[in-house]
């Protein structure tokens, strides 16, 4: 008996011993169930239902007249859109949220009124219909706005006039032409596909490398580290360019139409990969299990659902969540996808911010991944 507890002892002393040897593999086994949980509480509040919403809307006011500006300032008093901008045509309106510029654009027809006075008012509003649930959001709270233009008392050209209690007609035009049967999660699908498979990517490219114990010998080769690295990326893209195009065929079976080009599609898929390799090349230098590494990339998946906009936009998030959503380069990459996929925009400003946020963002990681390897060598 006493043999068998000393060698309980032993063998326990020695596992202790070796994840004592890999601080980073013992501090992830105590922390990962709260760093699950922790997610989840960061997601259930960045997802909370009571928080003011700030999605972006311009508005082009053709009558400007008191009861026009009221509607107006009944807008800008909305918690659920932000007015960015107040603009003098319609087509000025619209051509902002084609261009990706705004969520939605609000014009009041010249003579609203005279109509609202007569009870046959409308509004009209173009909403961006490829983004999750924003376009829904934006035209509730502009019809509530509309409707609430019928209540101000203290309109006296409304009330001198004799209102009929009639409600104020808005008209949605949608531009996305996305298909009705629901296929708007796709593009983040994408994204988040080519982020997990560029995670694993990472595994066997430095971490499992490393547990073979081919990677020193690799690193002793005459070949420089940015060049070993470079050629790893350059693997990585060509395997994304490949898993792109499985996933667009069978998201094609699921009636998904690209309607910008491809070559935008596979290009931001693929900087999306690199991104995520950059920094996993940072991480493994520090990481030197792939078990690790898998922890790494549960814990840091759930989180990305929501806040890197995959399954809705980040502008419903909460504050908090939204200066997290802003600040992941991730989230860019999807925003690419949306706009490129749904909108058909080509190489105009916000599709080249996103993709200038994740091609610079991975210049910067290089660098950090590349020193911080040659530290720990």
């Amino acid at each position: 008996m006493k043999s068998f507890v000393n060698d309980v002892a032993v063998i326990a002393a020695k596992e202790l011993k070796q994840l004592r040897r890999d601080p980073i593999s013992l501090l992830l086994t105590i922390m990962f169930p709260i760093i699950l949980i922790s997610n989840f509480i960061v997601i259930s509040t960045a997802l909370s239902p009571v928080t003011p919403h700030t999605i972006p809307i311009v508005v082009a006011d053709l009558d400007q007249t008191p009861t026009s500006k009221e509607l107006s300032r009944l807008l800008a008093a909305s918690n659920d859109i932000v007015i960015t901008q107040y603009l003098d045509t319609e087509e000025q309106a619209f051509q902002v949220v084609r261009t990706g510029g705004a969520e939605g654009a609000v014009v009041i027809p010249q003579g609203f009124a005279n109509a609202v006075a007569h009870g046959d008012a409308y509004i009209t509003i173009q909403v961006d219909n490829s983004k999750p649930s924003t376009s829904s959001v934006a035209s509730a709270a502009v019809t509530a706005a509309s409707q609430n233009i019928l209540s101000e008392s203290r309109l006296g050209e409304i009330t001198n006039l004799g209102v009929r209690i009639a409600p104020v007609e808005v008209i949605t035009r949608p531009i996305s032409g996305r298909p009705i049967s629901g296929e708007i999660i796709l593009p983040g699908f994408l994204g988040m596909i080519v982020i997990l498979g560029a995670f694993d990517d990472i595994a066997n490219a430095i971490t499992r490398e490393r547990e073979r114990g081919t990677f020193p010998r690799l690193i002793l080769s005459p070949v420089s580290l940015l060049a070993i690295y470079s050629g790893k990326m350059a693997a990585t893209a060509v395997l994304t360019i490949i898993r792109t195009a499985l996933m667009l065929m069978i998201f094609r079976l699921d009636g998904l139409v690209v309607r910008g080009s491809l070559f935008l599609v596979f290009l931001t898929t693929t900087l999306i990969a690199i991104f995520t390799i950059s920094l996993g090349l940072v991480i493994t230098s520090r990481v030197r299990r792939s078990s690790t590494l898998t922890i790494l990339e549960i814990a840091m998946t759930f989180p990305l659902f929501s806040l890197a906009g995959t399954t809705q936009s980040p502008l419903l998030l909460a504050p908090g969540g939204i200066r997290i959503a802003s600040s992941l380069p991730w989230t860019y990459g999807n925003d690419a996808l949306r706009r490129i996929i749904y909108l058909g925009i080509g190489l105009n400003n916000a599709v080249v911010t996103d993709l200038l946020i994740l091609l610079v963002s991975s210049m910067i990681l290089l660098p950090i991944a590349i020193t911080l390897s040659k530290r720990t060598m």
